[in-house]
């Protein structure tokens, strides 16, 4: 946020005395008090550009962007050449999603001030929103020209190169960023994502480090550590990472409490968590008091006003906040899931005939039963059942996700993916585990809607037994035979809405390929790639707990590796 800015009339000493003191305010955070120094020379003179410019940056900081566009303007109605105003214009305007506007007045502010290196910046940024990369890195130097040591603008370059696949570029950029500034967290962080991606295991673990060094609480640093760990078979020292997250977020302190998944709640996420709630009473599962908690669970279904849609988030009132504060969405029960001797994988797997036909299935898929040991399944079977770990209730068909490191991490999960990549060298190559996470659905509800992901390889696999599928014949997965395009942003390739939905079906369509469906049987695995657009069958299960659908979702490798 550029600030500075202030006219360049003469006042008088008092009135510069006020002003100062309103800044002096303003730069410690105290924006009452400077709002209120700000108010009172407006009505000592209502055309005071520099107090309207200022009271329009404090409203930008407090979210208030439209009362923040109307106070620069009315600065620049008055002051026509105020170059900083027309750049936090831009500001303002940008997060109202108004990019071609603020394209406008970022452009005004260059031309005013043609060594305007912030300026340059945040319009590279706006040109990033829209996807025009190109004339993104051109503002991104045109401010590294005018500014050489200017760190945001390197960190800013290296994710425009990111998004244009040149990984290679981007640890340039990020290391520029970080020689200018040695604690900058996110940069540092960024650049241990593309060693990662790139396979340099030890360069990524000192970046993560050096992150957590200048930030200890930063909970994505935390998290991707906590996977390179995995990559580097260091288990106990990653599950120590992921268990400092879960603390962070979910524990007796969390560091957000206002977060959106303690105060909102779902139809589809109350059922849920009553139904757990008695499985494990019925089970002697869990910590005392189990049938109270199944009572408050139950009087809160009745009290509050449900809109029409399972899935539709409504917020929880204090009160009633209070009575589940300890319980709801916190991981208070949790399975443990060892390593097993010996792999997990079935012995019996045919992997010279299974890698020839996920290569013969160009891009790559394929599908195939008894993946898991017996064992191993029984005691995946009872971590997703048991575990209190169910937090994710966002999505639109009511399903709910549970996270490698918001509670999912254990070794068995680690060893799976371990046995997979060292079982099947030909597909997962030098792909490293990427992401985990488990789904389970509400048969009156719907699935996941059609998307790809940003990773090498998929795998996705069933826990649920087949006496609980009602419809053998479908509830699995479709895998249609076409990529997302590369050069489609993640919001457009995992589909956001409707609109998503529709232009990715337009597209498949256009790209008739052709597809594979296969149908839901327990135990079994399907492998594909990743960037293959993919989404739910029809599905129709029993009702009862122990009966909802549940899969288990690895990512292995980056879209652009």
């Amino acid at each position: 946020m550029d600030k500075a800015g202030r006219s360049s009339e003469q006042h008088t000493p008092t009135f510069q005395q006020a002003l100062d003191l309103a800044l002096q305010h303003h730069t410690a955070g105290r924006f009452a008090e400077a709002e209120d120094i700000y108010q009172k020379i407006l009505q000592i003179d209502p055309n005071e550009p520099s107090a309207l410019h200022l009271l329009g940056v404090i409203s930008y900081q407090m979210g208030e962007n439209n009362r923040a566009v109307d106070l620069f303007t009315q600065a620049l109605n008055l002051k026509p050449n105020f170059a900083e105003a027309y750049c936090n214009q831009g500001l303002a305007l940008q997060e109202l999603g108004r990019l071609e506007d603020a394209v406008v007045s970022y452009n005004k502010a260059v031309t005013i001030k043609p060594d305007y290196a912030e300026a340059f910046n945040n319009l590279g940024l706006v040109f990033q929103e829209l996807r025009n990369l190109d004339e993104a890195l051109d503002s991104y130097h045109k401010a590294l020209a005018i500014k050489p040591n200017y760190a945001k603008a390197y960190y800013n370059l290296g994710n425009a190169k990111f998004e244009l696949g040149n990984l290679e570029e981007a640890v340039a950029s990020y290391r520029k960023a970080i020689d200018n500034r040695p604690d900058y967290a996110e940069a540092h962080y960024n650049l241990g994502n593309m060693l990662l991606q790139l396979g340099k295991l030890n360069g990524a673990e000192k970046s993560y480090l050096l992150a957590l060094e200048s930030r200890a609480d930063y909970l994505e640093a935390i998290t991707s550590y906590g996977i390179l760990l995995i990559a580097l078979d260091r288990w106990t020292e990653a599950l120590e990472k992921f268990n400092r997250k879960l603390k962070l977020v979910r524990g007796n302190n969390p560091v957000d409490p206002n977060l959106a998944s303690f105060r909102f709640i779902t139809k589809a996420k109350l059922k849920h968590d009553i139904e757990q709630f008695r499985y494990m009473e019925r089970l002697s599962l869990g910590p005392k008091g189990l049938s109270k908690l199944v009572q408050l669970y139950e009087a809160l279904d009745k009290e509050i006003e449900w809109p029409d849609g399972d899935s539709i988030a409504v917020p929880l009132t204090g009160s009633q906040l209070d009575l589940i504060r300890n319980s709801y969405n916190r991981p208070f029960h949790l399975v443990e899931a060892p390593e097993i001797f010996g792999s997990t994988l079935n012995r019996d797997l045919d992997v010279n005939s299974i890698t020839y036909d996920y290569m013969d299935n160009a891009p790559g898929m394929t599908y195939f039963d008894n993946l898991l040991k017996p064992e191993v399944l029984d005691t995946l079977r009872r971590v997703l059942l048991e575990s209190t770990i169910w937090f994710d209730f966002s999505y639109p068909g009511g399903y709910l996700g549970a996270m490698l490191a918001d509670g999912l991490a254990c070794p068995l999960l680690f060893q799976i993916a371990k046995d997979l990549r060292q079982t099947f060298p030909e597909i997962f190559k030098n792909h490293q585990l990427m992401q985990l996470w488990a789904y389970k659905y509400d048969s009156r509800l719907t699935g996941i809607n059609i998307h790809a992901d940003s990773a090498a390889v998929n795998v996705n696999f069933w826990i649920t037994p087949n006496s609980a599928n009602l419809n053998p014949n479908n509830g699995g997965l479709v895998v249609y035979k076409a990529k997302a395009p590369m050069d489609w942003e993640f919001k457009q390739y995992n589909a956001g809405g409707k609109k998503g939905h529709d232009r990715i079906r337009e597209f498949l369509t256009e790209n008739d390929s052709g597809k594979m469906v296969v149908p839901y049987n327990e135990n079994r695995i399907v492998l594909f790639n990743s960037s293959l657009f993919h989404e739910t069958d029809a599905f129709e299960f029993k009702q009862g707990y122990e009966n909802r659908r549940i899969n288990v979702t690895f990512l292995f490798g980056g879209r652009n590796v």
